[in-house]
């Protein structure tokens, strides 16, 4: 995409994109935001947000959030936030109300210099938080900041992504990518691509040039992706390189003392729903010092009608929640460096029974979440009969998991609330 072909894109893009009921809708998606933030967050006196008031605001911010369809209005399509997450941000704002503060004076200050410092103070402050807010690819706090003021924050909420769309462009910037603070790389990038794909022809909001950014021709030009043809359809896979490899596998011992208490976490989780537990035999005397399942919940056999070689494969599992001869989900948990073992395991399952109509899930630290998300993804693991493993099998992260085992009301809930907090590869 030269600077040449984008007057020709952007009046193909036009003919299709009806910008000005598009920007009457982000109006009133604005306002929602806006009045949730000032009345339901930074209100000390009223009453903490509710779920259903949370997730009508989770669904302007984030395509994935429930609810919400292909067509949907959202910020973002890929701010890989799982809904539980999103929910427990905002409750946090309530109880730090110093850091929702913070966060307010960075969507109202119109100043480049102080805006940029803001959010580096908002960073500093909130160092260590496991709370999804400071990220390094910027994505939540770009998301916030396109969805208090759409018109001139572009909704193209990765750094990386805006990286790769200013070097494609050939564009200048007056700042180092890797040593200029996150605030500066934000707000600074937010402006020189907004200014230069305007003057290159790009008429509208910041957020009708971000849907262009993104459209089917001209997101390919500035962020190729490589897909292979299956007999039934064509899916995105991704090729890492060398340089993305890391180091061979650890298997230290509080790596994988972590990992056994992250199953035993899982076998609570799903006993405490009313679930059967399945556990690997070669783990269950470390597990069991760590969980002590009530009679009848962790099975001896499993009641499944497979072939050896299935069944084999199946035992191998790090955790399965069942129901009756059903199993509900299915659990890898991930302590390895290189994330492969897992993923193979369930390569290995959906290639011997293709038909096989479960959840699967690989569980591992947040440090490892981008590895996760793209090895599921490669060729070899989409290619499978049937369907690819990055449509089936979804990420969970350590923390989640941990959340979710202390909340108090699991006797109640299903595993269905798995969705609030899981995150997929699969491509949009």
């Amino acid at each position: 995409m030269s600077k040449a072909s984008i007057p020709g894109l952007a009046k193909e893009f036009l003919e299709t994109y009806d910008a000005a009921s598009k920007d009457q809708v982000w109006e009133k998606q604005r306002d929602t935001f806006r009045t949730f933030w000032s009345t339901r967050i930074l209100e000390e006196s009223s009453a903490p947000p509710s779920e259903a008031e949370c997730d009508a605001v989770i669904r302007i911010l984030d395509r994935n959030g429930k609810g919400n369809t292909k067509d949907s209005e959202a910020v973002a399509g890929g701010a890989m936030i799982p809904q539980g997450a999103w929910r427990r941000m905002f409750i946090g704002f309530r109880a730090n109300n110093k850091l929702a503060k913070l966060l307010d004076s960075i969507f109202t200050t119109d100043d480049s210099v102080s805006k940029g410092a803001l959010i580096d103070q908002l960073y500093a402050m909130n160092e260590g938080q496991k709370n999804r807010l400071t990220g390094q690819a910027g994505n939540t706090i770009n998301t916030f900041l396109a969805a208090y003021d759409p018109f001139n924050n572009l909704s193209v909420i990765s750094l990386k992504d805006r990286r790769a769309l200013v070097e494609f462009l050939e564009l200048p910037v007056p700042f180092d990518w890797e040593k200029t603070p996150i605030g500066s790389q934000i707000v600074q990038s937010n402006q020189i691509l907004y200014a230069a794909l305007q003057a290159a022809g790009v008429p509208g909001s910041a957020r009708t040039v971000s849907v262009f950014c993104y459209s089917p021709a001209v997101k390919p030009l500035w962020k190729p992706e490589h897909t292979l043809k299956r007999i039934d359809k064509s899916v995105s896979v991704s090729v890492p390189s060398n340089a993305d490899e890391e180091e061979p596998e650890s298997s230290d011992d509080e790596s994988i003392r972590e990992s056994l208490q992250i199953q035993a976490a899982l076998a609570e989780i799903g006993s405490r729903m009313g679930l059967k537990i399945w556990l690997p035999k070669s783990d269950r005397a470390r597990i069991l010092t760590k969980w002590q399942p009530g009679e009848g919940v962790l099975l001896n056999e499993l009641p499944l009608n497979y072939d050896d070689v299935t069944l084999r494969t199946i035992e191998q599992i790090d955790v399965l929640w069942l129901r009756k001869r059903s199993i509900v989900r299915a659990f890898e948990v991930e302590h390895t460096t290189s994330v492969y073992s897992g993923l193979l395991r369930m390569a290995d399952l959906i290639a011997l029974q293709p038909n096989m109509n479960i959840n699967l899930h690989i569980v591992a630290p947040a440090t490892k979440r981008e590895k996760v998300l793209k090895e599921i993804k490669r060729p070899v693991f989409s290619l499978l009969e049937g369907r690819a493993l990055s449509e089936i099998c979804t990420y969970l992260s350590y923390e989640d998991i941990r959340h979710l085992r202390d909340e108090k009301h699991l006797d109640h809930l299903s595993a269905d609330v798995l969705e609030e907090y899981e995150e997929s590869a699969a491509t949009d």
